[in-house]
């Protein structure tokens, strides 16, 4: 288990500054995030993944997302 935590962000003045997000902001990936990087372009992808919330997915302004823990499950 892969949890991921979405960062929602808004432009104000040519900066990407955060704001408050619209409801919950983790959720599970899966495995196929072992060995991807935090706010990077291969973890941008997390934001339409089917677990998800709907707010992320249609979220249009800039975002990062985090990588908190890779957790193998017997």
């Amino acid at each position: 288990m892969t949890l991921v935590r979405f960062y929602p962000q808004a432009w104000v003045n040519d900066y990407a500054m955060a704001v408050d997000p619209e409801g919950e902001t983790l959720w599970d990936v899966g495995d196929v995030a072992a060995g991807l990087k935090s706010n990077s372009d291969e973890t941008d992808g997390f934001r339409d993944h089917p677990n998800a919330p709907d707010w992320v997915r249609e979220w249009r302004g800039p975002y990062y997302i985090e990588m908190l823990c890779d957790t193998a499950v017997d």
